[in-house]
């Protein structure tokens, strides 16, 4: 073939859509036609023997949904968790089984529950129903991925308002079910899911979205059927529909480690390829020792006898078994280097990997952990490849997603590829459909001609009809065509009225109930590949625009409708019977136009499969070059034929133990040499949606990785952990014994304001409550812990060390509701979060909310040990629980382990919390909310310590520094002009006269910022500081505005940005007490000084005043002014309290206008 063969075909015109290459992109490597694509997707022939489930769809069938009440209940399989399977054959059999239930009972229940109660509410539902009414089919979206129906629905029965940029109301992906109104699941249900939720769509009124049915046989294109559509709020299946996909590929593939996976066996071998060449280079973990560790047998016991610089023994050992064994598991307790082991073993095994060797495969429960893998792993491999495009580092990540790579390069088709053979058939299938659906976008009813053509209407009755119409009027042929039906059917011919309307309940938003992060990583896993249609479909579309109907009235029967429909002339129809024998033709044109439909979707479907071979066609010559690809476990499942076209052989996957068995089992490619398990099986398990499936008797959350382990295939235990200081570690003793502690963990910073209290079990007997979700909530609880939290940022942590932890979503909203609204913490984030979702996460400090408290000693959650290993191990430096500790003892042992183990020398369990004094060395003990209420963060003494401005400082101790206060006492400085400051403190200076004008200008009153973190508060302003010279700053003025409610004991500010003063004027006694209180008053020590300075700024004010009316240096003013000033009469004095004396004068004179003289008079009181 022509080598120019790429750039020939790259220059070919664009077509609409298409990407447009950059002139800095880089040139693809040679395409090449990998047919191991085409022959995973299309499969081999299902053999005789073939288990059943092999031959299912991946949509369940109404039949697994709707299950009739008559039907006895059916058998499901066991986990065998001890000892080995009979076969391969049972292993997929019943693990498909179970994986199947689990995805598929959610939505039955709540098909159940809608069939016994149809008109029932969302509030009202047992079921965590999710239901939408007035659901009606608008349109079709050709995608590339298959014809979707838009549909509009209302939400009425939810009660709320949805706030859809953070539900997790129908993602992409979720199983639905839908059912006529008439019918509500008693004969009818079909399922599909949903195909696309773009905000846009969903944010209109009425909401809609776009769904896949589940199978071509089940589509419907009726606009004017009325649907009732539902879905389970606790299910995802997107998450399982191509890992149940995987499993029935494996029942027709080999199984490699089978024999470990199945059988259990315990001595295992090597990897084939280490056999075949045992020498590695392993240079990179003795980098001081040059090349003489480069040509080692690592099978024949030649490992060096140096230890490794960076690892202790134990991560010695794991990483010998990731290098040495084809089924590797490596248990790695908190906070003891499991992903840093993970990474040197790639980095072994990219430094002795061959250029014809295939690609790592690495894989991790979650984006976010497997973004954090591949963090580590970029500085030894940046030209790895990511599938799929979820991923928030924008900065490492995103560029190496296999979208952005295909964005940066330059390439044209493969050779022999299926993409354009199947798009040219997807285009001309849509022309077809478009057509054969042209009756219900046109807006008009339909005309005889398609009456005609669905073999509804002889030609003889067409042609009589036609007559008829001319008669009544005089209409040209082409007319008369589209409306001899229109003329016949007359009045009965009605709006069908049959849509969903918009809607305003006055219903309030809803509260949230999923933590932001857990939905997000709902919708990743739901999310195609960034190039794929992911928020909104791409594709042609047509809408349906059917208005017209017949009328109901006649009420005639099915047979009586067929006798009318036999009459040779239409016209001799009675004119009350037309509106519903036109009905029953258009119901009849609707039946026959669907089941052409229905073929024709089953075509484009199967083009939409050779369109996704295609796809990968391409995207696998991307991928061949690459050193290590990663994904996630739901990833290995949903790109299982693109990776297994590559022939891995080795395969890494984190976080093993928290992924169902089944996901795992989904890696297992036909090609596979080496798998390597890395995880905790003492930590968090796998998900069920359905609850009973975890546990006795089914296990179904059992991994693969606790599975093996518990039937002691080998493996290897880390044993140091660098993360905790030894006094959190203790708490963790009863579930790891052996953990010890790393030197590194011993210089762990103590926790400021705690002393050397670095642990605490805070026990409470506060009673629990249940909010509207019906999730556990304590109050006191959650406000005890606000009040804490807002002590250690005063003591100098940030919001960003602090983490705050709880079993109960209710909990995190109502602990994360007191932080947002504490004064002293505005605008600031918090880290708020259940403890499922903080698996693999840590922070300096960790706040554990227990919330259980009753009578009963029900303590619920807090029993699963994997939870509650969890809770105890994310923190570094400082780990404090609040809860009811004599209600777990009683409950749990584990609990009783805990807490015996923290009353042991130093004791940290107790009804009040020790708070230590950062500056006076005073132990606080804190029993209840209400100890919290000095929110300076220091003892009940009384500062005193003198400002930067030279004031006292009048707050209570205090552990952040005084430039961080801003001081609200009144200023007092003498300025250039000779006067003293009238301002606040922290204000710019002003001088309160003004000699331009013949009165001081007034201001309206000083505003106050509101309070703050103290790591916040700006310092003092230069001009006040001591030794600084206080004159008036030139500054731009603004415009005062409405300053938010404050705290009067408040001397904190957010913002170093100060607010300039105005001039003022004298004001009120009443308005100066005002003043004062608002700005948080003076201590009596400075009352007498305060005082002193204020009588002699007014005497100055006095002299200034009468020297400017009376003066000789006054500007001239006009005779009748002058000669009333002999006038002025005294009406009164006082004697300030340092002797000075205040008079106050009567009199009568006219102020001028400026050029002339004035002969107006008025009272006037001068002060």
């Amino acid at each position: 073939m022509n080598e120019n063969y790429v750039e020939r075909f790259s220059r070919r015109r664009p077509a609409p859509g298409d990407f447009h290459p950059q002139p800095n992109m880089q040139l693809a490597p040679k395409l090449e036609l990998n047919v191991r694509i085409r022959e995973y997707v299309k499969g081999t022939p299902i053999v005789a023997n073939a288990p059943p489930y092999v031959s299912q769809r991946e949509i369940p069938t109404s039949d697994e949904i709707s299950v009739p009440e008559s039907e006895e209940a059916y058998e499901i399989p066991l986990n065998k968790v001890v000892g080995p399977w009979e076969s391969k054959r049972k292993y997929l059999s019943d693990h498909y089984a179970l994986l199947r239930e689990d995805a598929v009972t959610p939505l039955r229940n709540v098909v159940s529950e809608l069939k016994a109660e149809p008109y029932i509410l969302e509030q009202d539902s047992a079921e965590n129903s999710f239901i939408y009414e007035k659901v009606f089919i608008v349109g079709l979206t050709f995608a590339h991925s298959g014809v979707a129906a838009k549909v509009t629905f209302s939400l009425r029965r939810s009660g709320k308002k949805i706030i859809w940029e953070q539900s997790k109301r129908l993602l992409q992906g979720t199983l639905i079910a839908v059912t006529p109104v008439q019918d509500m699941f008693k004969t009818v249900c079909k399922v599909g899911v949903v195909a696309a939720r773009p905000l846009m769509g969903v944010n209109f009124n009425p909401p809609e979205i776009d769904i896949f049915f589940g199978g071509p046989e089940e589509i419907e294109v009726d606009p004017q059927q009325e649907w009732v559509m539902v879905e389970s709020s606790t299910g995802y299946f997107e998450a399982y529909r191509h890992t149940l996909a995987s499993l029935q590929k494996l029942a027709t593939e080999p199984f490699p480690l089978a024999e470990y996976i199945v059988g259990v066996e315990r001595d295992i071998q090597p990897p084939w390829y280490l056999k075949q060449q045992p020498f590695k280079d392993l240079s990179s973990l003795y980098p001081n020792a040059g090349r003489t560790h480069s040509h080692i047998d690592v099978l024949n016991g030649q490992w060096p006898a140096e230890p490794l610089s960076d690892l202790d023994a134990s991560q010695s050992e794991a990483l010998r078994r990731i290098l040495e064994k084809e089924l590797a598991i490596v248990q790695g307790p908190p906070g003891t280097g499991k992903t840093h082991v993970s990474v040197i073993a790639l980095k072994v095994l990219l430094q002795n990997k061959l250029p014809r060797d295939p690609p790592i495969i690495i894989a991790a429960h979650t984006n976010h952990a497997l973004d954090q893998l591949l963090r580590h792993i970029a500085p030894i491999e940046p030209e790895f490849v990511r599938l799929g495009g979820m991923t928030l580092d924008k900065e490492f990540i995103e560029p190496r997603t296999l979208f952005e790579v295909k964005q940066a390069t330059k390439f044209g088709p493969v050779p022999g590829g299926m993409k354009g053979s199947a798009m040219g058939n997807m285009r001309r299938l849509i022309k077809e459909m478009q057509e054969l659906l042209r009756p219900l976008t046109e807006g008009a009813p339909f005309s005889e001609d398609v009456f005609q053509a669905y073999g509804i209407l002889t030609d003889e009755q067409c042609r009589l009809l036609l007559k008829g119409a001319e008669r009544w009027v005089d209409l040209t042929l082409a007319e008369s065509e589209t409306a001899a039906i229109s003329k016949w059917a007359g009045d009965e011919l009605v709006h069908a009225d049959r849509r969903t309307m918009p809607e305003d309940f006055g219903f309030d938003f809803e509260e949230m109930d999923l933590e932001f992060e857990q939905l997000k990583e709902l919708e990743a896993e739901g999310k195609i590949n960034s190039d794929d249609e992911h928020e909104g479909l791409r594709g042609e579309r047509i809408m349906f625009n059917e208005p017209w109907t017949g009328s109901e009235r006649s009420g005639k029967s099915k047979d009586k409708l067929e006798s009318l429909l036999g009459m040779k002339d239409l016209w001799q129809v009675p004119a009350g019977t037309r509106g519903a024998l036109y009905r029953y033709m258009q119901q009849q044109v609707k039946e026959a136009l669907v089941k052409k439909m229905r073929f024709l979707v089953k075509e484009y479907d199967k083009q939409a499969t050779d369109l996704k071979i295609g796809k990968w066609e391409l995207d696998t010559n991307f991928l061949r070059s690459s050193n290590i690809i990663g994904c996630t476990t739901t990833g290995l499942s949903k790109y299982r034929g693109l990776l297994q076209s590559l022939k891995p052989k080795i395969v890494l996957i984190e976080e093993a133990a928290e992924t169902l068995e089944a996901y795992v089992t989904a890696a297992c490619f036909d090609t596979l040499e080496h798998l390597i398990l890395v995880g905790d099986h003492q930590q968090l398990r796998g998900h069920c949606n359905e609850k009973e499936l975890e546990g006795k008797p089914w296990f179904l959350d059992v991994s693969m990785f606790e599975r093996l382990v518990r039937n002691q295939v080998g493996f290897t235990e880390l044993t140091r952990q660098r993360r905790m200081h030894p006094e959190i570690r203790r708490g963790l003793m009863p579930i790891y014994p052996n953990l010890e502690d790393h030197s590194s963990v011993l210089a762990r910073e103590p926790v400021p304001g705690m002393g050397d209290v670095r642990t605490f079990f805070f026990h409470h007997q506060w009673p629990e409550d249940t909010d509207d979700l019906m999730s556990k909530i304590n109050r006191t609880e959650a406000v005890t812990i606000v009040g804490f939290f807002n002590y250690l940022v005063m003591n100098g942590l940030t919001t960003k060390e602090i983490t705050v932890l709880t079993f109960y979503n209710g909990q995190r909203k109502l602990i994360l509701s007191g932080l947002r609204s504490h004064p002293n913490l505005q605008g600031e984030i918090f880290k708020v979060v259940t403890v499922d979702s903080y698996q693999g996460e840590e922070n300096a400090v960790v706040l554990l909310s227990l919330v259980r408290s009753n009578q009963y000693n029900n303590i619920g959650f807090l029993s699963v040990a994997n939870r509650v290993c969890v809770a105890l191990s994310r923190a570094r430096r400082g780990f404090y629980i609040f809860g009811n500790a004599r209600n777990l003892c009683k409950e749990s042992l584990l609990w009783f382990k805990l807490v015996e183990a923290m009353r042991q020398n130093p004791r940290r369990v107790g009804y009040q919390l020790p708070l230590t004094c950062q500056k006076h060395g005073v132990t606080m003990m804190v029993k209840d909310p209400d100890g919290f209420n000095n929110d300076a963060g220091g003892c009940d003494k009384e500062c005193r310590d003198e400002l930067p401005c030279g004031h006292a400082c009048v707050l209570k101790c205090h552990p952040f520094p005084h430039e961080k206060v801003i001081c609200r006492q009144r200023c007092g400085r003498e300025l250039q002009c000779g006067h003293a400051c009238t301002e606040i403190c922290h204000v710019d200076c002003k001088c309160p006269c003004d000699r331009k004008g013949r009165n001081p200008p007034i201001r309206p009153p000083i505003e106050f910022e509101p309070p703050h973190r103290p790591r916040n508060m700006n310092t003092s302003p230069a001009h006040r500081r001591p030794g600084t010279q206080g004159s008036p700053t030139k500054t731009p003025r603004t415009s005062p505005t409405k300053a938010p409610a404050v705290s009067p004991t408040s001397h904190l500010s957010p913002s170093p940005v100060r607010q300039h003063s105005q001039d003022v004027v004298n004001v009120s006694p009443t308005a100066q007490g005002f003043r004062d209180f608002a700005a948080g008053g003076y201590i009596r020590a400075d009352a007498a000084a305060i005082e002193a300075a204020a009588q002699e700024r007014l005497r100055r004010l006095d002299e200034e005043n009468a020297a400017f009316l009376f003066g000789d240096d006054d500007p001239p003013v006009d005779t009748a002014l002058a000669s009333r000033t002999n006038e002025l009469k005294l009406t009164g004095s006082r004697q300030a309290v340092d002797g000075t004396v205040r008079n106050t004068y009567e009199g009568v004179f006219t102020l001028p206008k400026a050029g002339e003289s004035s002969s107006k008079q008025g009272p006037s009181l001068l002060d």
